[in-house]
């Protein structure tokens, strides 16, 4: 029916159709694997071990892999699982944590109460 090429157009285009198409309807899913801290934890101290989401710098296929972002500093980072950091980031989107928190307002946390404050051998450095 189809040859070979377009055998592989067909299923290449659809592999990317479902991604696209998963995007919009992952929030319920998501929410367990965010309370089980599964896509990882802030690196930073005073974020003291905050979960994170899952993010994609691009809705373009196949541009760069998902990252997680802390939703406390709301900073992103590289996942430490091998296995989060091969995945498309087109197919997580980059509106699904703010989807994912507006959705869910009561797992929103508070800013950090304190602040880093840089300092070399126990003294502030000044910025000029």
């Amino acid at each position: 029916m189809f040859t070979e090429e377009q055998n592989e157009l067909v299923e290449s285009a659809a592999e990317m159709l479902y991604g696209l198409i998963h995007v919009r309807y992952i929030l319920t899913s998501k929410l367990e694997k965010y309370r089980n801290y599964d896509f990882g934890r802030c690196p930073r101290v005073y974020c003291c071990g905050q979960s994170c989401l899952p993010v994609g710098q691009s809705d373009i296929p196949r541009s760069n892999t998902v990252k997680i972002y802390c939703p406390k500093c709301e900073d992103i980072y590289y996942p430490r699982s091998k296995y989060q950091g091969n995945n498309d980031g087109a197919y997580v989107g980059t509106t699904f944590p703010h989807l994912f928190q507006m959705t869910y307002l009561h797992l929103k946390p508070q800013k950090p109460m304190q602040k880093y404050i840089p300092r070399v051998f126990g003294f502030k450095i000044h910025k000029p």
